[in-house]
């Protein structure tokens, strides 16, 4: 049996994540990632969040909705005062330590999000500095993290948007400052081979996707396991950032017992030469098939999963599905057949909630 726990939760549409290990010693750590839009909480996260006394780190990938929702609610329940948490990772900047002053964010989630912690009176020390690449973090002897995403650069475009507080909760703070449908099917956008060696293009560059582009994603080296965790991250960032640790697709890949592929497997986070610097057989995919707007996981992705240049197609490989694939293709269309998987030795874990 493993030392470390991965809860994949069902967060419809978006990521939530409780990763239970512990370190050299066998002191238990715990990490909630992202909490999924907010019908999450009551229906998969307060259960799993109600058998837990203690996180040691919540983490909030970045602002979209489909990742922060779950977290408000959360902080809005009694449940969150029942629980101590450690750490927060959030890239804040009115609850972390910011040096440059131009720190304004316009998301309405986001300042909400603040004005809530605020309202609990959290501890400013449980607040981490700016998480940027390539910084590394290690909270206990067995647990590292290495983080690969946001860049200063794409972190500083987002914090430009955040909403100033008002006058109440810049008293409060400044207070805690003194104290401490159904949809076609994928297969005619073509060949799986084709679609994993045609150019990348993202739809929108990275300046144009800032939220996306600051997410948090990192590797988490555990005592029995290496996890690459990316978020909603964008594969240029990683990419580089993976590049700047010296990692290569030759002879120095980053090896990793799972990836929780990006923004639930969508085509603009996934290209082939970021999977090309990565030594993996396990694949995780987060999504229900998508909302309204937005459906997941693209064809392509699954396509660069299995054909990028770089795999070594001798071995087979493992993709995790957190919903049952049929109703995952009721949104998003059918994006492989059971003999493409075949071809390609790539088998299909559907509907798995634990790892």
């Amino acid at each position: 049996m493993t030392k470390t726990e991965i809860f994949l939760l069902k967060a419809f549409h978006g990521d939530a994540i409780i990763i239970k290990t512990v370190d050299t010693s066998g002191n238990p750590y715990t990490i909630l990632i992202d909490g999924g839009p907010s019908n999450t909480f009551d229906f998969a996260l307060r259960k799993e969040l109600s058998a837990i006394s203690k996180l040691d780190l919540l983490i909030l990938t970045h602002i979209d909705s489909d990742h922060i929702g779950g977290i408000l609610k959360f902080i809005d329940n009694s449940l969150f005062d029942k629980i101590t948490i450690d750490k927060f990772w959030i890239n804040s900047p009115h609850l972390i330590p910011i040096t440059d002053g131009s720190s304004k964010i316009s998301a309405i989630q986001a300042g909400n999000l603040e004005k809530k912690l605020i309202d609990k009176k959290v501890e400013l020390h449980k607040f981490s500095s700016l998480i940027t690449a390539v910084d590394t973090y290690s909270p206990k002897k067995g647990i590292e993290f290495t983080i690969l995403s946001p860049t200063p650069h794409a972190l500083d475009a987002v914090v430009k948007e955040w909403p100033e507080l008002g006058s109440e909760h810049k008293a409060k703070l400044d207070d805690l400052k003194i104290s401490g449908g159904v949809t076609n099917s994928q297969l005619p956008r073509g060949n799986l081979k084709d679609l994993a060696i045609a150019d990348f293009k993202p739809g929108k560059s990275l300046d144009n996707d800032r939220f996306n582009s600051a997410s948090i994603a990192f590797i988490l080296r555990l005592v029995d396991c290496t996890l690459l965790l990316l978020g909603d991250a964008r594969a240029e960032i990683i990419e580089e950032s993976l590049i700047k640790l010296g990692y290569n697709s030759t002879d120095n890949k980053l090896k990793v017992d799972f990836v929780k592929i990006s923004h639930h497997g969508s085509k603009n986070n996934t290209s082939s030469s970021l999977l090309d610097l990565i030594d993996c057989e396990n694949f995780i995919i987060m999504t229900n098939g998508g909302s309204a707007r937005t459906k997941h996981p693209d064809r392509e992705t699954v396509a660069r999963i299995l054909y990028h240049p770089a795999r070594n197609l001798d071995n087979s490989i493992q993709i995790f599905l957190n919903y049952p694939l049929a109703e995952i293709e009721a949104k998003a269309g059918i994006f492989f057949t059971k003999e493409e998987l075949l071809n390609a030795k790539c088998s299909v874990l559907e509907n798995i909630n634990q790892i």
